[in-house]
């Protein structure tokens, strides 16, 4: 746990751990004097651990909760939340005077003693039953927006499986504005030998083909009625190409490139 942001669902249970060095960057064993408060921030309530209760800060009782080691030998220096009521992290389900969007500022610090250094500072739980923008809740926004627009069901009931079938069998033509990286797929698709169309074609005395148009089709019967010089056929981008020959052996392309125009 370090300075940042962790939004989580009403009623779970949020893992708490912190690194804690000496003065030497090394990690600091065995100490029992490291634990930490917490301030409710929109009202500056404060956790009393002992009924779990945000209070005024005269009214707590126990202001902080004293942090285990979690291995002195396999973890040395990670120090966790483990109380008989909060069992490896913050049991949000605990709290009797909850609301939602509340947001919970944790604060770590060491009573009694002062080898540890570097503690963390500035971190802030977020209790919030909408959560659709954080990275963890991924799943639940992207299940939010394929039910808006695709009609697959409650969020509730989607799977992250469910989601990526969602993808992966949405219809290409519900992925066709300009500019999109549906737009983008389907281009790179045409462009290799699907559905396109070259005319406007000319050469050079030798036969070098020195400038041309290609034009792209959503569908093989597009590209089978399309005419040579033709426009607004069907075509969803157009592309057009030109050679320059080489000096001497006209034949030969010297270089050649490729622009898009539509």
């Amino acid at each position: 746990m370090q300075g940042g942001s962790k939004y989580i669902l009403p009623n779970a249970k949020e893992p708490i751990e912190v690194q804690v060095f000496d003065v030497n960057a090394q990690p600091l064993r065995g100490k029992t004097d490291i634990s930490l408060y917490i301030r409710r921030n929109h009202d500056d309530l404060y956790l009393d651990w002992h009924d779990d209760t945000f209070k005024l800060p005269t009214e707590v009782i126990q202001m902080f909760a004293t942090l285990q080691e979690v291995s002195s030998l396999y973890a040395p220096g990670i120090y966790r939340l483990n109380t008989v009521a909060h069992v490896c992290g913050l049991d949000t389900s605990r709290i009797t005077n909850a609301t939602n969007h509340d947001v919970y500022a944790i604060t770590v610090v060491q009573i009694g003693g002062t080898d540890a250094v570097g503690l963390p500072t500035g971190f802030e739980l977020h209790v919030d039953a909408t959560l659709v923008d954080r990275v963890d809740n991924v799943p639940n926004a992207v299940n939010t927006a394929l039910s808006t627009f695709h009609g697959i069901g409650s969020w509730q009931a989607v799977s992250v499986g469910n989601i990526a079938d969602a993808v992966w069998n949405s219809m290409q033509n519900d992925h066709v504005i300009a500019g999109s990286f549906g737009d983008l797929m389907r281009r790179i698709v045409a462009l290799q030998k699907e559905n396109y169309f070259i005319d406007q074609m000319t050469y050079n005395s030798r036969g070098l083909m020195i400038a041309g148009r290609i034009r792209l089709f959503d569908s093989k019967t597009g590209a089978m009625s399309a005419t040579d010089g033709g426009i607004n056929e069907g075509e969803f981008a157009t592309y057009s190409f030109n050679t320059t020959s080489t000096t001497g052996t006209t034949e030969r392309a010297r270089t050649a490139r490729s622009v898009r125009d539509t």
